[in-house]
C-alpha cells in the first residue's frame, strides 16, 4: 500500500494534486476521501500536520501515488541537501583519514631508517636485549603497516557502500 508523507498540505484538498491524477468527478473524490479517511483513522484530513503518514488504498480508481512513498517538495529537496552533505562529509573524512594514513606511514619509514642505521645495528649486535627491543619495534612496524593498509582497505569499501547508501536515499525522495 503506498503511503503519503504530509508535509505542507494543511488539508485533504491541498493533498490531493499528489494523490489524484487528471480530472475526476466530485463522487470520485469523495469516495477517496472516505477510503482514506477509513484507511487512517488516526489523521484528521481536515487539519493535517506535517510529518502525517498516510496509508492510501491502492485498490482506488484515479488515485495515483508516485512510488511507494510520496514526499512532498520541501521534504524531497531537505532530503537531497542532507543526502549530499552527507557525501560531502564522508569525502572529507576519507581526505582526513588518507592523510593521516600518508603522515603515519612518513613516520613508519623514519622510525624504521634510524633502526636501521649502523649505530643502532651494532648496539643490537653487542646487547642482545637491546637487539631483542629493536626486533620487536620492527615487527611492531611492520604489523602497524599491515593494519595501515588494511584500515585503507575498509575505509573504501565504507564509503563506497555509505556513499551507495546516500544515493539511495535521494533516489527514494525522488
Amino acid at each position: 500500500m503506498p503511503v503519503i508523507v504530509v508535509g505542507t498540505e494543511k488539508n485533504f484538498a491541498a493533498l490531493r494534486p499528489r494523490l489524484i491524477s487528471g480530472r475526476v468527478s466530485n463522487a470520485a473524490v469523495g469516495e477517496i476521501v472516505a477510503a482514506v479517511r477509513v484507511a487512517n483513522p488516526h489523521a484528521d484530513l481536515d487539519k493535517l500536520e506535517p510529518g502525517t503518514i498516510l496509508t492510501v488504498p491502492d485498490d482506488l480508481p484515479h488515485v495515483s501515488v508516485r512510488g511507494e512513498v510520496s514526499l512532498d517538495d520541501a521534504t524531497r529537496g531537505a532530503i537531497e541537501g542532507l543526502a549530499n552533505a552527507g557525501v560531502a562529509a564522508l569525502e572529507e573524512l576519507v581526505a582526513a583519514a588518507r592523510i593521516r594514513e600518508s603522515e603515519g606511514k612518513t613516520e613508519r619509514k623514519l622510525l624504521d631508517g634510524s633502526l636501521a642505521g649502523s649505530e643502532t645495528e651494532a648496539g643490537a649486535r653487542r646487547d642482545r636485549a637491546l637487539g631483542a627491543d629493536v626486533k620487536a619495534i620492527r615487527q611492531a612496524i611492520a604489523d602497524e603497516e599491515a593494519a595501515a593498509t588494511e584500515r585503507v582497505a575498509a575505509l573504501k569499501q565504507a564509503q563506497a557502500g555509505w556513499g551507495a547508501e546516500l544515493e539511495a536515499l535521494k533516489e527514494s525522495a525522488r
